[in-house]
C-alpha cells in the first residue's frame, strides 16, 4: 500500500515558523536565515526544534537548487532524483511499473482517475487485475482500495452497497443476456 508524504512546505510557512522559534526563544537569525545552534542545550525542546528546522531549511534549500530532497543529485521528475524515485516506486508497491507504461496509462486515462474522476499523477497508486497482475489504471489509493474490495466482494455487494448508502435512489435494471 503507498504511503502518503508529508505535504509540501512553503518557503512563507517555513519563515513562519523560524521567526515563531524567534520570538519563543529570544534570538535572532544568523546569515543564511537560520536561528543560531543552540549551545549547551542538547536533548531540550529547543534543540528538538532547531532540529527541525535546520532539516526543514536544507531541504528547501535542496529544492531551490534542483536537488533531490532526500540527497544532492539533480532530480529528474518532480523532487526526487532517479535512484529516490525508484526505491520509492519498489517501497510503495508499484510492481516494477517503470515511468514509461504508467505515462501512456495516463495518457489513455485523459490524467484522470477512473474512478473518481478527479486528476490523478503518475506516480499514485496502481491497479492490477487480482486474476492476472496485469496493469489496468493508474488511480488514488482510496479508489484502488475501493476497487479491491468491489472486486473481492463481487457485483452483488456493489448492489448491496448502493442500497445501503442511497436507500432512496432507484435501483439499476440488470438485463439477462
Amino acid at each position: 500500500m503507498p504511503t502518503t508524504g508529508r505535504p509540501r512546505l512553503k518557503q512563507e510557512e517555513y519563515q513562519a515558523r523560524v521567526d515563531a522559534y524567534c520570538a519563543k526563544y529570544g534570538v535572532a537569525r544568523n546569515s543564511e536565515g537560520v536561528p543560531p545552534f543552540p549551545r549547551g542545550k542538547r536533548e531540550t525542546d529547543q534543540h528538538r526544534e532547531w532540529l527541525k528546522l535546520y532539516k526543514t531549511h536544507q531541504r528547501l534549500a535542496r529544492r531551490q537548487n534542483g536537488q533531490c530532497q532526500h540527497c544532492r543529485a539533480p532530480v529528474s521528475e518532480g523532487s526526487v532524483c532517479e535512484a529516490h524515485r525508484a526505491a520509492n516506486s519498489a517501497r510503495t508497491g508499484s510492481h516494477g511499473a517503470s515511468a514509461g507504461p504508467r505515462r501512456a496509462l495516463l495518457e489513455v486515462q485523459g490524467g484522470r482517475c477512473p474512478i473518481c474522476g478527479e486528476r490523478v499523477e503518475v506516480w499514485d497508486s496502481l491497479d492490477h487485475c487480482h486474476g492476472t497482475r496485469k496493469l489496468r489504471a493508474i488511480m488514488h489509493q482510496a479508489c484502488n482500495q475501493l476497487v479491491g474490495a468491489a472486486e473481492s466482494l463481487g457485483p452483488e455487494a456493489l448492489d448491496r452497497v448502493r442500497a445501503y448508502l442511497w436507500p432512496e435512489a432507484p435501483r439499476p435494471r440488470r438485463q439477462r443476456g
